[in-house]
């Protein structure tokens, strides 16, 4: 199904002149629950994974008892992404399917998963892994539940935490609060502004060069004041006093407190390597 965000309440830029040209389009992927095939895109659906090529496993020092067992976990799938769908990823060259795994179980110091990336040309994939391995120990917040994707590209401006604060109380005498309603869209996406919960956080890769944001993990696609900008105009009816989990928790994660993950990547380095900083609520 297409899903549709409304327009903005109050044009942000004619608002507020400052943010004039600093409009970015993001790609909300508008994950709900479903059954994805392998060669869809999907978050938390079956990968289209060689069924020669080792599958990824977390090998942190946490996941061994005192005598070492157990000291491999199974990364379970969080996206999947063609580029027919987002081409707005940065695929290195002769690559069009981007997947994204991480290990269903807390990691210091930011107290979430660790993420694995794996960029392919999905036409080399002639037979395809037909189960994920299960991971010996998991989180059941870090386990999504198959989620179609529908993207949709949309327009947004800086976090409120990037903003002086005086621009901040000039947008909300319009009735509408910036951080909430007109700035960056809440939920899971791909590029665009990251929505920071907290401070904001300036990336670098191993070599120094800086990095950008490739996509966010959100625990939540909106919660109840966001909700009032952001819900696609064809659930809108579903809003109410109380949250409805297939809308606003599709995929059923929560990240530390009800945080995101936002990754980046570097698209200077040939191998596109990737970090990431999760906030919480």
């Amino acid at each position: 199904m297409r899903l549709t965000t409304p327009s903005a309440p109050v044009d942000v830029a004619a608002l507020v002149p400052e943010l004039a040209g600093q409009g970015r389009t993001t790609v909300r992927l508008h994950p709900r629950r479903g059954a994805p095939a392998v060669t869809e895109s999907s978050m938390g659906g079956p990968l289209l994974w060689p069924a020669d090529e080792a599958w990824p496993y977390c090998e942190a020092s946490q996941h061994a008892d005192p005598s070492g067992v157990f000291g491999r976990v199974a990364m379970v799938p969080v996206l999947q992404i063609y580029a027919r769908d987002v081409p707005e990823l940065p695929f290195p060259a002769a690559t069009d399917l981007c997947q994204v795994l991480w290990c269903p179980t807390s990691h210091e110091p930011d107290h979430a998963p660790v993420l694995h990336v794996t960029w392919r040309d999905s036409r080399l994939v002639t037979g395809v892994r037909t189960e994920a391995p299960e991971p010996v120990e998991s989180e059941a917040d870090y386990l999504p539940l198959p989620c179609v994707l529908s993207p949709e590209r949309v327009r947004e401006y800086p976090s409120a935490w990037t903003l002086p604060e005086s621009l901040d109380e000039r947008i909300e005498d319009s009735g509408w609060s910036y951080q909430y309603h007109l700035s960056t869209a809440p939920g899971t996406k791909v590029g665009g502004w990251v929505h920071w919960i907290q401070d904001p956080m300036p990336m670098e890769c191993a070599r120094g060069h800086e990095m950008s944001h490739l996509l966010t993990v959100a625990s939540r696609e909106h919660d109840a004041e966001s909700g009032r900008a952001w819900t696609p105009l064809e659930e809108q009816h579903l809003l109410g006093p109380y949250q409805v989990p297939e809308l606003q928790e599709p995929a059923d994660i929560t990240i530390g407190d009800a945080g995101s993950m936002f990754v980046f990547v570097c698209v200077t380095c040939p191998d596109r390597p990737v970090e990431t900083i999760v906030q919480h609520s």
